[in-house]
């Protein structure tokens, strides 16, 4: 874990949750929780799009730089998916069709207007006199289409100034969850033994297969939204619980689209029938007291995905075990 005594904190990799729990983690360190409304301003880009620093340079810079009204308690700025780090280019990508249409995208910035250039200035002489921290969050891409540049200015001056820390997610989870989506029943039952053996057990499977069947079941809702982003907005506000990890779409967008194409493998009322039979696995995996008997959580979680990537599984299937 990072100690947080740094002005900047990079955190980034294939794990969302490992990266979210550390950027809570570090702001309950720097900011008693009293102080948060007052003394924490977080940069969150809609649906987790990538968001560049031309879009908030003048907010982010303004907000790092206003000095903390209390004595002793720092100001906390979090970014997340900051476009400017990523590999894949940013400028051109937020502009809107019409934009492109006029020929805005081929005009080339002046030096003295490049963000990057700018902010690295602004982290190196400003914020130093300020006190104040900056934590910015990049989940990459699983299949690195879009990852750190390691080379780029703006990350040489992070690490320069502050702390970097990479949050991978072991490639047998993504294999896995992958299988399971795609009701691969081959893949997921050889990689079953693996991930059991790499997780903690039934119990980190159970959890990564609720997650999952929610994101399937979320995404199975959104095909008769359609495409309009302000409609898919308002059905999730509508709709999604606001916290990352039980909304699909506050999770990479990478995340999304690859969920949604898993889930035209799924009839709504398939992904309903798992809800019950999850209901009967996690009474097998966290067993009563009184039970008389149990049955094996190993042999019980292995029959739940046979069932459900079976092709028409019978909704009304027996109990496990």
């Amino acid at each position: 874990m990072a100690v947080a005594n740094h002005l900047v904190y990079l955190l980034h990799g294939t794990d969302a949750t490992k990266i979210q729990q550390e950027r809570a983690r570090l702001v309950a360190s720097l900011l008693p929780s009293q102080y948060r409304a007052e003394n924490l301003t977080e940069f969150e880009p809609p649906l987790n799009r990538a968001q560049s620093l031309r879009q908030i340079m003048a907010d982010l810079a303004s907000e790092l730089a206003t000095p903390s009204f209390f004595p002793e308690i720092k100001r906390v700025v979090v970014v997340e998916q900051l476009a400017d780090l990523l590999s894949a280019p940013s400028d051109g990508q937020e502009r809107t069709a019409g934009e492109r249409s006029r020929g805005k995208t081929k005009k080339t910035p002046e030096k003295r207007d490049d963000p990057v250039a700018s902010f690295c200035r602004f982290l190196e002489r400003d914020l130093p006199q300020t006190g104040n921290v900056l934590i910015l969050t990049v989940i990459e891409e699983p299949d690195k289409r879009r990852r750190i540049q390691t080379s780029s200015p703006l990350y040489k001056t992070i690490a320069s100034l502050g702390r970097i820390l990479e949050f991978k997610e072991a490639s047998i989870v993504f294999r896995f969850l992958d299988a399971f989506s795609n009701r691969d029943l081959n893949l997921a039952l050889r990689t079953l033994p693996d991930i059991l053996q790499e997780e903690d057990g039934c119990a980190s499977v159970f959890r990564l297969l609720v997650r999952q069947v929610r994101f399937l079941i979320q995404a199975k809702l959104l095909e008769k939204i359609g495409d309009s982003r302000t409609d898919i907005e308002d059905f999730s506000k509508r709709n999604f619980p606001p916290e990352k990890g039980l909304n699909l779409l506050l999770e990479h967008p990478f995340t999304v689209e690859k969920t949604r194409r898993a889930a035209a493998r799924w009839t709504i009322s398939e992904l309903n029938a798992l809800l019950p039979r999850l209901e009967r696995l996690i009474k097998i995996i966290y067993p009563s007291v009184n039970d008389t008997y149990v049955p094996d959580p190993d042999i019980a979680l292995e029959r739940f995905i046979l069932e459900a990537c079976a092709r028409n599984a019978d909704s009304r299937s027996a109990p496990l075990g």
